[in-house]
């Protein structure tokens, strides 16, 4: 972690300012570490990377945390991802529309198969994800590449570990569905909208409830591992978005995903 992603934090419960204490340097770069918030509750920082998950968290955000930790060495060898990803990324970059001069949040950067094609285009970024293991792949292809201009933080879409208004457009891809329950759901909305500056726009992007799904798979469940999911209909995506957003667009391009172009209402 370097200094300069203190001002972009708060406590992921209070909301409060951070207080950083400085265990193990490396350069600029601290290693080991803690950050305390207002209410006295302690987060460390390990090999780099702030760990600020919530005191309380659901069983089935458990089950995830430790389903995609175990998952990292085979999720990087999907192909069909790294082969869809040649579609989805450049589609998801054009409903983003980064500037150079913007701070960016990926919100759920997964083993970072996105993470160094938006850093280059953008002046400060933040990557989180629930996955420690998977952060530290992150970390590792960043710094392979030369990439200076990420920050990293393990944390909870719902309870993001940022100040109000931190950035000037926050991405999400594939993640959302992920969120166990509407409620869940309704407060990592409410989460993305509050760190995001008013008129900044998200990209989002979320698995659809098509006349494929509809035939052939569940609209809920859980995939193995113990990943909950959930696929929306045009309409839910629409109306859940909807109570932090503007939804200026839905496409079903994506083939079995919605990819929305929203800004913060």
């Amino acid at each position: 972690m370097l200094p300069t992603f203190l001002p972009f934090l708060a406590s992921p419960e209070t909301g409060g300012p951070l207080t950083l204490t400085v265990r193990r340097r490396e350069g600029e770069e601290i290693i080991e570490g803690s950050l305390c918030d207002d209410a006295g509750q302690s987060y460390p920082i390990e090999q780099g990377i702030p760990r600020l998950l919530p005191r309380e968290m659901r069983d089935a955000q458990i089950s995830e945390i430790a389903a995609r930790d175990a998952q990292v060495v085979e999720y990087d060898k999907m192909a069909f991802l790294n082969w869809f990803g040649k579609v989805e990324i450049p589609l998801t970059r054009r409903a983003l529309g980064a500037l150079p001069t913007d701070k960016l949040l990926e919100a759920g950067c997964g083993t970072g198969r996105m993470s160094r094609i938006l850093a280059g285009g953008v002046q400060e970024m933040a990557a989180i994800d629930f996955s420690f293991e998977s952060l530290r792949v992150v970390q590792k292809k960043l710094r392979n590449a030369g990439i200076t201009n990420v920050h990293l933080a393990q944390a909870d879409l719902c309870c993001l570990p940022f100040a109000s208004s931190a950035f000037d457009r926050v991405v999400s891809c594939q993640v959302l569905e992920h969120v166990p329950g509407p409620e869940a759901r309704a407060a990592a909305v409410a989460s993305l909208a509050r760190v995001l500056k008013p008129s900044g726009t998200l990209a989002l992007s979320a698995y659809k409830h098509s006349l494929m799904t509809r035939a052939f798979g569940e609209k809920e469940g859980m995939h193995d591992g113990g990943i909950p999911f959930f696929r929306f209909t045009k309409s839910e995506l629409r109306e859940t978005l909807g109570a932090g957003f503007k939804v200026h667009s839905v496409t079903g391009a994506l083939v079995y995903l919605y990819l929305a172009q929203c800004t913060r209402s």
